[in-house]
Order: C-alpha cells, then structure tokens, then sequence
C-alpha cells in the first residue's frame, strides 16, 4: 500500500474514528455504533494450499490481510465490519470483498469448533457446525479516497460474461454486492471526530478556491485538530512539514494554522495558474506553427479538447 492508503488505515483502526466513519457514512450520522462496543479482530488470514497426494513438498499458506476489521457487540449481538481503503480503482473489488469475507466466516466456523464442548454426529459431524448454530454477519465497506472517478464494478454480476447465451444461467449466478462508499460523496457535518475535517480536505482537495473557503468556514476545528488528523490531511494533500507543524516560526511565536495553509495554497493557486498559462503559451506556438488555427480555436474552450493536444505534444 502507498502512505496515502496507509495513514487511511491507520487513522480508521482507532476505535472512536471507526465508531464515527460507520455512523456518518452508513447512518447518516445517527448514532449506531459507540467506540465501547468495538473490539479489534486480526486482520491477517493464513489459509493452507491445497496439495495431492503424491505431492512430497511441505504445506504451503497464503497471506490474505485486511485493512481494518471489528466486530460490534450490541447486547450479544455480534456484527463484523471490515474496511477496505482504495486510493485506487480496484477492478475485481467484488471478488475481494468476498473472498474476504468468505475467510472471515471460515475462521468463525473454526471458532466453533474449537469451542463446543459436545461432539457432533451424523450431518452435523459432516457440517462441522450444529443445526442451531450460527455465524456472525459480516460486511465490508469500501472507502475510495482517491481523486480519480470511481468506474469500478460494485458487484460480481459486472465482472462476469452474461451476456448472449449465459444471460439464460444468470439468475443461477449468485451476485455479491460491494458497500461502496466514496469520500467525494460524503458530508462531512455527519461527522463528530477528526473526520470532519479530513473529509472536507478530501472533498475539496482538487480546487484551492473552495479549499481555503472550507478553512476559513471551518477555521476554529481546524486550528484545533489533533495530531492523528492533522497528520492524515498532511499526507492526504501533501502538505510541506512547515506549514503543519509550524517549523518556520520563531521560538515562542504563536503558529496560527489556518493562516498558514491559507497563504500556502493561495501560493499554490498561483503557481497553478502561471504553469496552466506557460503550458497553453507552449501549445499555441506548437499550433500556430503547424497552421492548425481550428485547433487552437476549440482548445481554448474545450478542457477535454485541450488536453487532448496536451498529450499529443507531450506537454
């Protein structure tokens, strides 16, 4: 995993960010799960390979690990929750998910196992699991934090050839649906904790005008965001050390963030623009000296366009 995917992983393992991620982004801020009903579970799996008979080599295991993983207990019910952190577009998020949660529900009919007191017989014996038994309900959310549109599938019936004669088998196919949840999407006021503020950074990351807007709104919680958040905004937007941590003021003066991550990207916005205006100067003289006037015409109104021609003159 990069940093960005790492400090997202590490930010949700704290209780009371996992309690807040899951009541803002699935219950639209209702308060579902508290941090004392969270306790962690391991989430790194080891499954045994498979070998025949005449085999002579040793077993072989594959490490499967997941990002965050809990179980909620609420009055003896117990709920697993995983979350998959994607900055970006996994293609085959599906068969993760479920793969994933397949092993979970293994692990737990091991548990079982391990536990009884009573030997089983007949079809139970055969089951490795009793009639009345039951597994707890597991689930993973997905949380695409990344700046690229999501154009993944969201369930294994979009991975899958089911067109043209297999549509006939279709309704035979289980599906599996993933909970996608999108950061660009969320409101950040469902949010109590850190979060609040990390995902206004996430959400308007892209234009600087809207960013120093949601600062300057917001200015009093982000003055006063503590380490763990602050440090996920840094690495989340790049943000130099100095302008964080204030390492450039002098010994005793007071660091006013807000002030500080204003002026920084106000200096970026323009930076931005002088690059944008030397990069489309560079494209027009290409044009003008290739006599494609329509070209540059169009490039200055279409984005899509332009940037078309941007690549195609590797600028």
């Amino acid at each position: 995993m990069g940093q960005k995917n790492n400090v997202i992983c590490s930010y949700l393992s704290e209780p009371a960010i996992f309690a807040d991620f899951i009541n803002g982004s699935i219950h639209n801020g209702k308060k579902v799960v508290f941090p004392h009903q969270l306790s962690a579970n391991g989430t790194v799996y080891y499954q045994k390979e498979k070998h025949r008979a005449s085999d002579k080599h040793t077993p072989q295991y594959i490490e499967r690990q997941r990002d965050t993983l809990k179980t909620i207990c609420n009055n003896n019910c117990y709920v697993v929750i995983g979350i998959e952190a994607q900055d970006k577009v996994n293609y085959t998020m599906p068969l993760r998910c479920m793969e994933y949660d397949v092993i979970e529900y293994k692990r737990q009919l091991k548990e079982l196992g391990r536990n009884r007191i009573e030997k089983l017989s007949g079809s139970e014996f055969l089951s490795s699991m009793a009639r009345d038994e039951k597994l707890n309900p597991v689930t993973t959310i997905v949380f695409y934090h990344g700046e690229d549109p999501y154009d993944g599938c969201t369930n294994l019936h979009d991975m899958l050839e089911l067109g043209k004669e297999n549509q006939t088998f279709k309704r035979l196919v289980a599906d599996y649906h993933i909970n996608l949840v999108k950061a660009e999407d969320l409101d950040e006021n469902m949010f109590e904790t850190g979060l609040h503020e990390l995902i206004g950074f996430l959400k308007h990351r892209n234009n600087k005008q809207e960013l120093m807007h949601f600062i300057e709104q917001d200015k009093e919680r982000i003055q006063n965001m503590d380490e763990a958040t602050l440090d996920a905004v840094s690495v989340m937007l790049s943000i130099p050390a100095f302008i964080t941590k204030g390492e450039d003021k002098m010994e005793g003066e007071e660091h006013n963030l807000c002030k500080a991550l204003t002026e920084w990207l106000a200096d970026e916005r323009k930076a931005g623009i002088e690059e944008g205006q030397n990069r489309f100067a560079s494209l027009t003289s290409f044009l003008l000296a290739a006599d494609r006037i329509s070209d540059l015409t169009k490039a200055a109104s279409d984005t899509v366009y332009r940037e078309s021609l941007y690549r195609e003159f590797a600028l």
